[in-house]
């Protein structure tokens, strides 16, 4: 009875869960949902045709943003992996001033960060390029990347680093025998929400891309304003299907990377 409960619990919350993906499904065929119908009168297709045939924006779209959130994924890594090492397993001066200093994009509104960026940006060249759009978005992603990395390295550690220093090992072979594999769970978690994070930027692709870069947020985000759901629900749909088809890739990759190092040390 108890077994059964549970599983009754379970399923209750799947369905809850997936409610407000069925009605985005719904919302994307329906031309004509009239309020208080529990299901839509009409039924077409043509937002759909609207969307990946008659818009030419869509594919360059989903192309930059992939492309965007890629780059941001990979440079969040590059400068998150050994800040993160710094700030957990060094000692020096101010420490606990810099860790608080990294969660700034956090506490600090965006629009007042892509403001102050956005003139330096110009000055620079940067604005309404790819490269300008990276940066920011790289500033707002690394909050949470540095976070999660920090609290893996406290768990981890450096002892078995010291061990294979001790045996003889170069810092490139610890580096990449044994510090990569261990911290690779924080890896995976800060890939995923940094290309997430990044995936769903509006305002500062807005400013720092001056409207020459178009994302996916830029072209849903006006036809919710302008109160044209279905085209959005569209455009939603493509932002959940590119996040997912996105965490599925990165899972596979760390998969793959797991199986050869197990097949390397064997």
């Amino acid at each position: 009875m108890k077994s059964l409960l549970n599983k009754g619990i379970f399923y209750l919350f799947v369905l809850a869960s997936c409610t407000p993906l069925i009605l985005l499904l719904l919302l994307t065929i329906s031309a004509s949902w009239p309020y208080p119908r529990m299901m839509p009168k009409i039924l077409s297709l043509n937002y759909i045709e609207y969307v990946f045939i008659s818009n030419n924006h869509t594919f360059k779209a989903i192309i930059c943003s992939l492309i965007i959130a890629l780059l941001t994924t990979l440079g969040t890594l590059l400068i998150a992996i050994p800040t993160a090492r710094a700030l957990t397993l060094y000692r020096f001066k101010g420490k606990n001033f810099f860790k608080t200093l990294v969660l700034l994009p956090l506490i600090v509104p965006t629009i007042t960060i892509t403001t102050g960026i956005h003139i330096s940006m110009i000055r620079y060249g940067l604005s309404g390029t790819f490269l300008g759009v990276t940066i920011i978005h790289i500033i707002f992603t690394l909050p949470y990347a540095i976070k999660i990395l920090i609290n893996v390295f406290e768990i981890v550690g450096d002892k078995y680093e010291k061990q294979a220093s001790t045996l003889g090992a170069t810092s490139f072979q610890i580096f990449t025998g044994i510090t990569i594999p261990m911290i690779m769970p924080g890896i995976l978690s800060a890939s995923i929400i940094s290309f997430i994070i990044s995936l769903s930027q509006y305002i500062t692709t807005f400013f720092i891309g001056g409207g020459e870069i178009i994302t996916i947020p830029m072209l849903f985000i006006p036809y919710i304003q302008s109160g044209e759901i279905q085209v959005a629900s569209v455009y939603s749909l493509i932002f959940i299907i590119a996040a997912l088809s996105s965490l599925v890739i990165i899972e596979k990759i760390i998969r793959k990377y797991y199986s050869l190092q197990g097949l390397f040390y064997i």
